[in-house]
């Protein structure tokens, strides 16, 4: 018995292909895309949080605290956004071989309100860029025998990048202007890169619901600037919608900030990010010319 399992095992290892250079582990599905970007074929690179959950409230399972504690390089955003994981990602064991994205030098850095910033910074290309590049010197470090590969690689990723850039400036470019609402002021680093610029946010603090005074005085800007649409999350509530809204018709649609729509075909390939950025131009068009 012991034996067969011991050949099915040894089977099963040598059937997966080549050997995993690198292990990175992201917490959410687009850092995961920009260092796939990087690894392609040799290593492997996974996410944590489901692209269905929220990563302001998103807590570790054992299963995620082993995969993290064995990855050779861990990649989240900062403890603006992953508030529940700041506890973990600063332990020193772990701080040595992660990369916090958010200090990163050189970002585009976008603010919500004074002093609090938009920790949305994947939306920007080129902040996904800046990404790459240090995920490039880390698994370079880690893994040195390969270290052209990845530098070739993001030197792919930039090209990519270019690209998809200029085809979406073209979605956009002909196109006039309108006016729509977004649910909260998330796409801010999309819309900047992109010369866009929502005119109503119904959720201003996604940890504080609106009260009736404000609630009244959304109700008073949406009659009278009549956007054409509604940009929304995921998790958006829908009480929260129809009482803003009361009765008044907006196109709506919900905008794929974390990828949840990717299949896994997608996600695992050396252009995921692309194509995910790629989405989120086509949700903004559908939601403000079609």
């Amino acid at each position: 018995m012991l034996k067969s399992y011991v050949t099915l095992l040894l089977t099963a290892l040598l059937s997966t292909g080549s050997y995993a250079d690198v292990n990175v582990v992201t917490t959410i599905k687009p850092l995961q895309l920009i260092a796939q970007a990087v690894i392609k074929d040799h290593g492997s690179v996974s996410s944590i949080v489901d692209p269905q959950q929220s990563p302001h409230h998103f807590s570790l399972s054992p299963s995620d605290r082993i995969a993290l504690a064995r990855a050779d390089l861990a990649v989240w955003i900062g403890p603006p956004f992953e508030t529940h994981l700041q506890d973990f990602f600063l332990q020193s064991a772990l701080r040595a071989k992660t990369i916090t994205a958010i200090d990163i030098d050189g970002l585009q850095r976008h603010y919500i309100s004074e002093g609090q910033l938009d920790a949305h910074l994947w939306l920007d290309s080129s902040n996904a860029l800046k990404i790459a590049a240090q995920i490039t010197e880390q698994v370079s470090a880690i893994d040195s025998s390969n270290a052209i590969y990845y530098r070739q690689n993001l030197e792919n990723f930039e090209t990519e990048i270019a690209q998809a850039n200029q085809q979406i400036a073209r979605k956009f470019e002909a196109a006039t202007t309108v006016r729509y609402a977004v649910y909260h002021n998330a796409y801010q680093y999309f819309e900047q890169q992109f010369s866009l610029q929502h005119d109503i946010v119904i959720l201003r603090d996604p940890e504080t619901q609106p009260g009736i005074r404000e609630i009244v005085q959304l109700r008073e800007r949406i009659n009278q600037r009549q956007p054409s649409c509604l940009l929304l999350e995921i998790d958006s509530s829908e009480e929260l919608i129809a009482t803003v809204l009361s009765g008044h018709e907006l196109n709506s649609i919900v905008v794929d900030l974390l990828g949840s729509n990717l299949d896994n075909a997608v996600t695992s390939s050396e252009n995921g990010y692309s194509k995910f950025i790629a989405n989120i131009a086509d949700d903004f068009y559908e939601c403000l010319y079609e």
